[in-house]
């Protein structure tokens, strides 16, 4: 199905929709139906245009989407705006277009929406510009790293949100089907953790410090195991720290909390008696 040139929304109506999808995503939140009741509260805003003065198509409308619906909330509100763009189509030719339709494509399309932009909101772009932001302030001493990952976020995600909710309205159906299906998502998401990666990475060697105090005389000679540690590799006991953090979180299955106990303790062991510097 592809949406006709007929329009019964214009870009104010959608950007309502967006704009109460965006905000009210999780206000209503539940486990019976989790995030349907925003979907119905945003779909309020385009029921006048969709169906005026006829308020049991209106009432429809609002049952359909009732149902369950769960998926990433921020740019996953691409699926909010597909089943917009089928409303919108059911209500130009409700003969040709079967009530279930729109709830169908959101069931279908709300998990591969929440694989998909969880890995690239959630777990890549937040902790890019959380390692950005923590990085200058580990740096610096100041308050421009959180004030500076503020400003990343609010330029960066409900910009992406808007394009992605306005684009996968006016494609309609089939834009995001080709997303999904071709394969963009598998190299995007890729692409999207090497990058990742290599910030955290690159921001983790920068910004930590790890030192040892250990020395070792005998006789007129001494000897300095943090210089021969860092002639072998600079930041060798940071990337021992970092290997271990990965072992625990990941063969482990220890819990954040309980790593930066581990490693508070650790510190506070290692200063009293030297072995740390």
């Amino acid at each position: 199905m592809t949406t006709t040139n007929v329009r019964l929304l214009d870009k104010k109506d959608v950007r309502k929709v967006w704009f109460n999808w965006m905000w009210l995503n999780l206000s209503t939140q539940n486990m019976e139906r989790m995030q349907a009741p925003a979907l119905v509260r945003a779909f309020w805003t385009a029921k006048d245009k969709l169906y005026p003065n006829d308020p049991e198509q209106q009432k429809d409308l609002m049952t359909r989407h009732m149902e369950f619906f769960n998926t990433e909330p921020i740019w996953g509100g691409l699926t909010v705006g597909i089943a917009l763009a089928i409303e919108e189509e059911k209500a130009i030719h409700p003969d040709d277009v079967p009530d279930e339709l729109s709830t169908s494509i959101k069931n279908a399309l709300m998990g591969p929406c929440a694989g998909l932009f969880d890995s690239l909101f959630q777990s890549t772009l937040i902790p890019i510009i959380l390692a950005i932001g923590i990085g200058i302030s580990a740096e610096t001493g100041s308050i421009v790293g959180p004030l500076l990952y503020i400003a990343l976020f609010w330029a960066i995600v409900p910009t992406v949100s808007w394009f992605l909710f306005y684009n996968s309205y006016k494609l309609g159906l089939n834009g995001v089907q080709q997303i999904l299906t071709t394969g963009i998502k598998d190299r995007v998401i890729s692409a999207a953790n090497i990058v990742g990666l290599t910030v955290i990475g690159a921001v983790t060697a920068s910004t930590c410090k790890i030192n040892t105090g250990l020395n070792f005389t005998y006789g007129e000679l001494s000897i300095n195991v943090n210089d021969i540690l860092t002639s072998i590799q600079p930041k060798m006991l940071v990337l021992i720290m970092a290997f271990v953090t990965y072992w625990l979180l990941a063969k482990k299955r220890v819990s954040v909390n309980k790593i930066m106990l581990i490693m508070l303790i650790i510190s506070i062991v290692g200063y009293f008696t030297t072995i740390l510097a």
